[in-house]
């Protein structure tokens, strides 16, 4: 029996619908952390309780002496009960930054027609994750060089990764930074490519990327915007060509 194996190749047109599904999906699956957190968070968990206190005292189903032990494995009804609006605020204070990013990213100038968008520099790239020949994973990287001033035209020295994804069950293995390796590799020695700097950005809420890009050699730049209920902080992160290359012959010892 043939082993399946894991690569990773250049997106090819026939990938543009699993792509899209992909990238659309990679936008939006903070959402379930930042609900998570939130629920967890200390202060809803106290207005969970307080809130099937309130419930079982206004339907009077304190349990009574001699009631027995069912009486209180009945109280599992109000406290799942009162789970529901705790539940439903934090998607309600979450779920819209979450669909402003969606079409923010849906409606990206790469959007329109990827391939032609991803061959403009020999810096820039889209890249499939293949494991055992299914989609599991996609990483670009946006080295858009060419700016027009006048007749003449102005490099960038610039590259910005975007779409980073993998699927969850893959994520353990750690070959999110197999991918970041792959396009920072792509960036910095590219033939003709004039890119010195990547830059990325990060959150608390896809944490398999934060770590992947801590481990890659990413720096903190700052903080871009604060999101959802809890306000938790999008980072930004850059990776210079001579960093790069220090770890790279670090990494080789």
């Amino acid at each position: 029996m043939v082993e399946p194996v894991a690569k990773i190749r250049s997106y090819r047109i026939e990938d543009e619908k699993q792509v899209r599904f992909v990238i659309a999906k990679a936008a939006m699956e903070g959402l379930a952390s930042a609900n998570m957190k939130t629920i967890l968070n200390p202060l809803s968990l106290s207005l969970w309780v307080l809130l099937t206190g309130l419930l079982i005292q206004f339907m009077g189903w304190w349990p009574k002496s001699g009631d027995g032990i069912l009486a209180y494995i009945s109280l599992m009804l109000p406290f799942g009960s009162a789970a529901v609006p705790v539940i439903l605020f934090s998607d309600w204070n979450n779920r819209w930054y979450f669909d402003d990013l969606s079409q923010h990213v849906l409606r990206g100038p790469d959007m329109v027609n990827l391939q032609e968008y991803y061959s403009k520099s020999p810096a820039s790239g889209l890249w499939i994750l293949e494991f055992a020949g299914r989609l599991v994973g996609i990483i670009a990287l946006d080295a858009s060089p060419l700016e027009k001033i006048g007749s003449n035209q102005k490099v960038h020295d610039t590259a910005i990764l975007r779409h980073i994804y993998v699927d969850e069950q893959y994520r353990s293995t750690g070959i999110q930074k197999d991918l970041i390796d792959y396009a920072l590799q792509n960036a910095f020695t590219a033939s003709n490519s004039a890119v010195t700097q990547v830059k990325a950005s990060s959150s608390p809420l896809r944490d398999y990327v934060r770590k992947a890009l801590d481990e890659t050699g990413f720096k903190y730049e700052g903080v871009s915007e604060n999101i959802g209920l809890f306000r938790w902080k999008m980072s930004n992160r850059v990776l210079t060509k001579d960093e790069w290359k220090k770890k790279m012959t670090l990494d080789a010892k």
